[in-house]
């Protein structure tokens, strides 16, 4: 009687090894919220849970949302885009000062600026051949500074009635105000989540992300060129931060120098956390949703506890960590430098 063939078993093991890190990287979002939102319930109980709690949750969590889709659209690719947070904050005042010129209609100008820096931002990484990390970081440090130098330090409100006088430093938007509040913001959010999903999942473009992510010879191959489109993810990205800055100024009410500060940073956490690797190839846009929300939950159920706020970047810091160590598939790199 024959016994198994040599290397069968082992192969076999390291099959059924793979299939389940594979299975807990495809799980670790919903875990990681199932928990969060437990520990909460015991530390903090009633306050945590309560409906008014959870509508400031529902606020809360939808610009990130949409900046973690601007994220996950890059990321996808094997890129990453630390630029988002300067982004939003650009494109929320030159929505709120293109209605000081232009009328409701000029607050296309804030999707405008954040688009024209997503085409800005995948120029300079396809064409002059510079990492997506290194372009995106000196785009975020030139459109903070741009911002700064427009805004010459102050703000411009969004209010609910026209200013009297010569007063400058505001426009009457309550559609918008509106719009930032619940359950609009939420609506908008959810509409956009559908969109996301038909694009991401179903579309030839969305196909082509993920393949871009695998292999970029095997998408040339299908007669792709892999330049443009590499322009046109960027610019995908850039429009969707315009659509995030959107729901932020009705939310916030101003556009202000400082707005979008370290947001690049939640949305990479969140996009992580939703199990995307970093390493691209593929992803999911529910399990982003998932990773957004776990990242508010966080940052919330430490609030009500009490919590100093600097440990709340502390405890998102250590997500982020563990997330990415869960998620990234050690296969396809070699050494981590």
């Amino acid at each position: 009687m024959s016994g198994p063939e040599p290397g069968l078993g082992v192969d076999a093991s390291e099959e059924a090894r793979a299939g389940r890190s594979e299975m807990l990287r495809n799980n670790v979002p919903y875990i990681a919220i199932v928990l969060v939102v437990l520990l909460f319930t015991i530390v903090s109980g009633d306050r945590f849970l309560s409906v008014r709690n959870w509508t400031f949750i529902a606020q809360q969590t939808p610009v990130l949302l949409l900046l973690a889709y601007a994220q996950l659209i890059v990321v996808t690719t094997g890129s990453i885009d630390i630029s988002v947070g300067s982004s939003l904050g650009f494109s929320m005042y030159m929505a709120v000062l293109g209605m000081v010129w232009l009328g409701p209609a000029g607050i296309v100008c804030g999707i405008l600026a954040a688009t024209l820096i997503g085409f800005v931002n995948g120029s300079i990484f396809s064409l002059l051949k510079i990492s997506s990390f290194v372009t995106t970081l000196a785009m975020l440090i030139i459109v903070r500074a741009l911002l700064n130098i427009i805004s010459d330090g102050g703000s411009i409100y969004v209010t609910e009635q026209a200013a009297t006088g010569t007063y400058v430093d505001s426009v009457a938007a309550p559609w918008l105000l509106a719009l930032g509040r619940f359950p609009n913001i939420l609506i908008f959010a959810l509409v956009v989540t559908a969109l996301m999903w038909v694009f991401y999942e179903k579309t030839l473009f969305g196909q082509q992300l993920k393949a871009l992510g695998g292999s970029e010879r095997v998408l040339s191959l299908f007669g792709v060129s892999v330049t443009w489109f590499k322009i046109q993810v960027f610019v995908a990205a850039g429009f969707m931060v315009g659509l995030a800055s959107l729901i932020s100024l009705g939310r916030s009410g101003a556009g202000t120098p400082r707005a979008g500060e370290q947001f690049e940073l939640d949305a990479i956490a969140a996009v992580a956390l939703g199990g995307t690797p970093l390493t691209g190839g593929h992803g999911s846009v529910l399990r982003t949703v998932v990773g957004a929300l776990t990242l508010t939950v966080v940052a919330n159920g430490l609030t009500i506890a009490g919590v100093d706020p600097s440990w709340s970047r502390v405890a998102r810091g250590v997500l982020l960590i563990i997330a990415i160590a869960i998620s990234l598939n050690r296969r396809r790199i070699g050494v981590v430098k």
